[in-house]
């Protein structure tokens, strides 16, 4: 009965040692995909907070800096030149520029160049600055 048991014993750990040797390629393998999974889930995370920052940042209007809006800049004696050439009162100039009113009368008190909050308020600007009269008065709905 020794016998048996020995010779069951040395079966066991040969067929034991001979599994270990199959699968260790397959358990490099696996690691390896294991950490390429590992990666992807962190791709995954970083692109989807990116998303979401892109998705809070759709609705800002994003303005490309060129020759023309680089060296754009207005006094608070341009904007009262310019709404005077434009015939149009504060409150208009306020709803052409997207502001408020109160920011137009603190615009036009301003001293030397103005300093927009916002680039979108600098872009506008600088579209109602290219405006003429008619086209001013267009957007506005305003008749002649």
């Amino acid at each position: 009965m020794s016998l048996m048991k020995e010779l069951h014993s040395e079966i066991t750990r040969l067929a034991r040692k001979e599994i270990k040797k199959e699968l260790e390629p397959i358990k490099r393998v696996n690691a390896a995909q294991r950490g390429y999974i590992a990666d992807l889930r962190r791709d995954v995370g970083e692109l989807q907070k990116e998303v979401a920052r892109l998705q809070k940042d759709a609705g800002k209007v994003v303005v490309v800096e060129t020759e023309e809006t680089t060296g754009f800049w207005i006094s608070g004696k341009g904007v009262l030149s310019l709404r005077k050439r434009l015939g149009i009162t504060q409150m208009e100039l306020a709803a052409l520029a997207k502001v408020s009113h109160q920011s137009i009368v603190r615009w036009e008190k301003a001293e030397g160049k103005i300093s927009f909050k916002t680039e979108e308020t600098l872009a506008t600007m600088q579209q109602i600055r290219s405006m003429g009269k008619r086209e001013a008065w267009e957007t506005l709905g305003k008749e002649k």
